[in-house]
């Protein structure tokens, strides 16, 4: 209160866009909020808290340049992007089901409208929308197809331990090593 510290609606909102990404968008971050038994007050009351503290502390905190170069060097690792697919797929209980929804994908029909008809997981409300992974991430023989996969190409089924997968990859990354100009700011934050 001496400081007049004040915290804008930008300034909650921008911290709250990006926790709401850091777990997948809105509806991802909701059902964390259920699942650890906090409420979005609970959240904003804490980034509230957050916010007051760095802008106090702010002043007071001296960073170098030598300082954050070498953070990033020593941390390279978690700047580097790493190879990454993005893809859609649709996950049925049967083979005689895959080919059906293969078939109908064969016949134009829309990938994410099958994927909300069809499939059996959580991403079929997104239209079966899985976002960028990367290697790892995903059980073998659908990262397998995946990676292999050129882009806009539909697989054939592909089995899991889940079931059938007919997998769209939308985009490809190539792993890409950090350049430190590239993450100043990310870097500053991290030893702030």
């Amino acid at each position: 209160e001496k400081l007049n510290i004040e915290i804008t609606d930008a300034e909650m909102d921008a911290e709250l866009a990006e926790m709401q990404d850091y777990y997948g968008g809105e509806e991802e971050f909701n059902t964390f909020l259920t699942y650890v038994g906090y409420s979005l007050d609970d959240i904003k009351n804490n980034i509230v808290t957050s916010i007051k503290y760095e802008k106090i502390l702010e002043p007071y905190i001296e960073i170098t340049e030598k300082e954050m170069k070498e953070y990033f060097e020593t941390n390279k690792a978690l700047f580097n992007q790493t190879e990454q697919v993005k893809a859609r797929h649709i996950l049925v209980e049967t083979k005689e089901q895959a080919d059906e929804v293969k078939s109908k994908l064969n016949n134009g029909e829309d990938f994410a409208e099958l994927a909300k008809e069809y499939s059996k997981d959580g991403s079929s409300e997104k239209g079966g929308d899985l976002g960028y992974f990367g290697r790892g991430e995903m059980v073998a023989p659908f990262e397998e197809a995946a990676f292999s996969m050129e882009v806009n190409e539909i697989s054939e089924p592909v089995e899991s331990q889940w079931g059938f997968h007919i997998i769209k990859v939308e985009d490809y990354k190539e792993a890409k090593e950090a350049v430190y100009e590239d993450y100043v700011e990310e870097v500053r934050n991290a030893i702030f």
